[in-house]
């Protein structure tokens, strides 16, 4: 891999002003980014302006029964098309080509499909076979528990015992065919007790976390959770949730959670960074999550910021490549 980018893209908008990207300490991996959401913009342009923003490794996500393909076959084909026309578009501006040979995808079927994944195990279970002999997949993914009712888009949460079935099977072929897993686990509003995250480490003390790896994205909990699911070898991923100024608590969590367990990520296009909270997010804003995160916990840990990015994307690079 090329050691830095030609060109670099210095700055973000968000209404009528710029926010300036912070220099990267480190190359970037983006660890969780939904490039088949996007509202307003392609994926093709959104992954060229990650390459000039110094993002090298890339995570996508592919749902047989949220994702709007007839196969994975045609998902394979589409994410081929953005790969190409990303990489000419990168070429053209001058900037580093690493990152469209770093592209990498997990397949799963998320918390909100789990009725219907147990309508049709087999069936579903096969196409994600499928898909892990291409050689881009790089795991099974998003998968875990959501029990919180969403009441933006009027999504009632799956019974527990039907999300936690789905959750086992998945889990389970990932540990057959020896790749990681990466787990979105939520609680219902006002849970003191955490029911999502109780059960999800219930099930991985049970059947074991997968010798490949475990990873709780967007985590967006406090730290004595973080504790727990560390103690259990998985590693936690942070995004830009964590630089909200309420969520001290998620700060706290990444402060204390060993270097060879962080990571970071977008969860694009849903929760931008600060300073540019509130816009359709994108891999290329990581840098804003990264230096955040990577200072504070400099203050609280006495550690070297472009050391705690470094860690990050080592540990990206042993996950998923």
């Amino acid at each position: 891999m090329t050691s830095a980018p030609l060109s670099f893209a210095k700055t973000v908008k968000k209404k009528q002003r710029s926010f300036e990207l912070p220099a990267p300490a480190a190359p970037l991996a983006d660890t969780h980014a939904h490039l088949t959401c996007f509202w307003n913009k392609t994926p093709a342009e959104a992954l060229a302006r990650a390459a000039r923003a110094g993002v090298r490794s890339l995570v996508t996500l592919w749902d047989p029964i949220a994702d709007d393909f007839d196969s994975f076959p045609a998902f394979r084909a589409w994410l081929a098309e953005q790969l190409a026309a990303a990489r000419e578009q990168a070429e053209r501006e001058g900037a580093s080509l690493d990152l469209f040979d770093n592209v990498r995808f997990l397949a799963g079927v998320h918390p909100y499909g789990a009725l219907d994944f147990m309508s049709r195990e087999s069936q579903v279970l096969r196409q994600l076979r499928e898909a892990l002999l291409d050689p881009l997949c790089a795991g099974i993914g998003e998968i875990g528990l959501d029990y919180h009712f969403d009441a933006d888009d009027n999504i009632e949460a799956a019974p527990h015992d039907v999300q936690i079935a789905c959750m086992e099977s998945q889990l389970a072929l990932a540990s057959e065919n020896g790749v990681p897993v990466e787990l979105h686990l939520r609680n219902d509003a006002g849970d003191e007790a955490r029911e999502a995250h109780a059960d999800a480490y219930r099930v991985l003390q049970e059947h074991g976390v997968p010798q490949a790896g475990c990873v709780l994205h967007c985590f967006t909990e406090d730290l004595p959770t973080a504790e727990r699911f560390f103690g259990l070898g998985c590693y936690i991923a942070f995004g830009g949730a964590a630089t909200f100024k309420r969520n001290e608590g998620i700060r706290e969590a990444f402060a204390a959670c060993p270097l060879d367990r962080i990571l970071f990520e977008t969860d694009c296009p849903y929760m931008a960074p600060e300073p540019i909270r509130g816009v359709e997010c994108e891999p290329a804003m990581i840098g804003f999550t990264v230096n955040a995160l990577a200072h504070d916990r400099a203050e609280r840990a006495g550690e070297d910021p472009g050391l705690v990015a470094r860690a990050a994307w080592e540990n990206a690079r042993r996950l998923f490549y």
